[in-house]
């Protein structure tokens, strides 16, 4: 997998967490992964979906 670290901006949290819960959706689609691990992603897909105040434009 590419490092696309470099592509985040400063203060760019709700891109990121997008980005991470895309990822793990698409892992979540593959049929190899351990019952665990899965468990994790799902997890992992309810925390991102989540409302989160930030308090404002923190730039």
């Amino acid at each position: 997998m590419a490092d696309d670290t470099g592509k985040l901006k400063q203060g760019n949290f709700m891109q990121a967490l997008d980005s991470i819960r895309q990822e793990a959706e698409r892992l979540m689609a593959r049929r190899d992964l351990p019952p665990e691990v899965k468990a994790g992603l799902d997890r992992i897909i309810g925390l991102t979906r989540s409302k989160f105040d930030l308090g404002g434009d923190i730039e």
